[in-house]
């Protein structure tokens, strides 16, 4: 039984805290949160004590969920560390580069587990994918989302369209070449709308999108590849292969529909973590592909940078590597 605990209980530490407060190898030790009627009303919900002092808390515990604002992140991260305990921080990592590499250095000399929650890894239509996607040589992703105002304190390049950054680079295992980005602000002072474009050495392409000022939610990414394309549907839980079939001298497309589980992707990521923690595992998700992914990021965000100052666009500054 793993001694568990939250750290921030808005939107995702309150679903964070109601999975751990269900998972059976899970013992809730307790949350905590700076608006205490909030920590309260959460910690009564499931039945398990508020803490006012985060270090309290992780004097108690074995494994932690932070899930506060990203400015936070550095700070709380190393306080639980140097406490003894394992962390899954969600994303981003930290600010900046320095941050982060601060993050994982210390769980690698204290032989901690650090896992950042790029949850979409964890998508039950992702997973169902893996199999079916080998050699893409275009990737085309869309990421679009209502404004909810969360998350608005960084830009939806390290928000939203981190999570296909994420995966686009476990797909494609090739240096970039060539990268070309945009974005604009249009609700907040960070960019609420990107598109990048990248270009591998390999030849490959990849297309994204993430928008937080949209009208709907879409959750979709497709890949293109010799004689197959793979299109996959991570909001609605569904993924179809298209093959191209030579049928008396003629080429055919086939459409195969995949099954895909209907399990909470949260829910698989937090048991991953807790498996880790408990079987003392290395993360699914390594600290060098959050590094990777959160260098490309902002990556990215200088390329919008540099757009923007051409038409004269000022962007809110946000830490660069």
């Amino acid at each position: 039984m793993i001694k568990t605990g939250v750290i921030g209980v808005g939107h995702m530490g309150h679903h964070h805290t109601r999975i751990l407060s269900e998972l059976p190898d899970s013992e809730l030790i307790g949350v905590c949160d700076i608006d205490e009627n909030r920590g309260r009303e959460v910690a009564k919900n499931h039945n398990c004590p508020f803490f006012r002092d985060r270090k309290d808390l992780l004097d108690l515990t074995d494994a932690v969920i932070i899930a506060t604002p990203t400015s936070t992140h550095r700070d709380i991260s190393l306080d639980a560390l140097k406490r003894g305990n394992h962390i899954l921080v969600e994303k981003p990592i930290s600010l900046d580069l320095k941050e982060a590499d601060e993050i994982i250095s210390t769980a690698y000399k204290k032989n901690l587990l650090l896992k950042v929650g790029y949850v979409e890894r964890f998508n039950p239509a992702i997973l169902a994918a893996r199999g079916k996607v080998e050699k893409p040589l275009f990737i085309e992703a869309h990421r679009l989302s209502p404004f909810y105002g969360r998350g608005a304190d960084v830009s939806v390049v390290l928000d939203l369209m981190v999570h296909d950054i994420d995966i686009i680079l476990q797909c494609i295992k090739s240096p970039i070449e060539h990268l070309s980005a945009c974005g604009i602000p249009v609700l907040t002072d960070n960019i609420d709308i990107a598109n990048a474009r990248l270009e591998f050495e390999n030849g490959s392409i990849a297309n994204l999108t993430a928008s937080r000022i949209s009208l709907g939610k879409l959750r979709k990414i497709r890949f293109w590849q010799k004689y197959s394309y793979i299109s996959v549907d991570s909001l609605n839980k569904k993924v179809i292969v298209y093959h191209r079939v030579i049928n008396d001298g003629a080429p055919e497309i086939i459409e195969e529909e995949v099954e895909v589980p209907g399990e909470e992707p949260l829910r698989l990521e937090i048991q991953s973590f807790l498996d880790a923690c408990s079987k003392n595992e290395k993360i699914e998700i390594k600290p060098e592909e959050t590094r990777a992914a959160f260098i490309l990021a902002h990556k990215i965000l200088d390329k919008i940078e540099s757009r923007a100052n051409k038409v004269n666009i000022n962007l809110a500054h946000e830490e660069n590597p």
